[in-house]
């Protein structure tokens, strides 16, 4: 293996052997499995859109074609899609994420096992719940956004949990946050899940995967509780490729959401990302 098992910090290891271990997932890993990036995500969307024979508006279509050269622009992008497409929009977020979801990878499959106290992914798909019936032959209990009451109770008493913190494909009609719009409007009207998330990340420490810093629903997520990491909470931890980042971009995180960078190489497709899965589960095994 390329990866250094020594690049993985002693403390990490510890918090999740003492039960005070979380996961956060990014969009990479459901990349792996053959699902859609970001980029993909709103591809797709402006081609559906393109399809959609009783709204034909083709100054909007190439508008939404030239924003999606531009990263900066795709919360934008995908607040006008989504608006437009509306009642397209969900189903074809049920059919790519539900329906016609892949099976998990491997990685999937080792993260499974780990010891964690809660997952959660900004995903919509059913990777991970799938993953957990292969490996422990039972439904996962898995929250979203509304599910306040119910996480409160699993995090206090101890029951692992995954939370689609975006929506659940298997659940559209609840909502799909897409976009700052849609997050604003979730914890305005559903205070008990920003505090559930403020919990989350100031009492256990986070292992990121398959997350860009730079990522859209990662930015969401972290800057509606950015409050929270300033309280001398845990340190968390994101495995970034070596490429995204510099030592002073890495100091920033750790400053202002205590987020130590883990890099890793992304040569051979990302493969490091699956070694350092492999390795960490063999750390918290021993």
């Amino acid at each position: 293996m390329a990866f250094d098992s020594g690049k993985i910090p002693t403390d990490l290891v510890q918090s999740f052997k003492q039960s005070k271990g979380g996961i956060f997932i990014g969009a990479g890993l459901s990349q792996g499995a053959g699902l859609p990036s970001w980029e993909g995500l709103l591809k797709d969307l402006i081609q559906l859109a393109e399809r959609v024979s009783y709204k034909p508006n083709h100054d909007f279509i190439e508008s939404c074609k030239e924003l999606l050269s531009q990263p900066s622009k795709y919360l934008l992008l995908a607040q006008e899609l989504k608006d437009f497409l509306q009642d397209s929009f969900r189903k074809y977020i049920i059919e790519t994420y539900a329906d016609n979801c892949p099976p998990p990878t491997d990685d999937h499959l080792k993260i499974i096992n780990f010891p964690y106290q809660f997952i959660v992914t900004t995903n919509y798909d059913t990777l991970l719940e799938n993953a957990f019936v292969k490996v422990h032959g039972k439904q996962a209990k898995v929250h979203s956004f509304k599910d306040s009451p119910d996480i409160a109770y699993d995090l206090w008493n101890g029951r692992p949990f995954i939370l689609k913190a975006h929506g659940d494909a298997n659940k559209s009609q609840q909502g799909i946050i897409l976009t700052e719009k849609d997050y604003r409007q979730i914890l305005f009207q559903e205070k008990g899940y920003q505090s559930i998330l403020q919990s989350l990340f100031t009492t256990k420490t986070i292992l990121f995967l398959g997350s860009s810093l730079s990522d859209p629903e990662l930015k969401l997520l972290l800057s509606f509780i950015h409050s929270s990491f300033h309280g001398g909470g845990p340190t968390h931890y994101a495995l970034i490729s070596e490429k995204e980042m510099n030592n002073v971009e890495a100091e920033s995180w750790r400053k202002n959401f205590n987020i130590q960078i883990i890099p890793y190489s992304p040569e051979n497709n990302h493969s490091e990302v699956s070694e350092f899965i492999h390795l960490f589960g063999e750390m918290l095994s021993k």
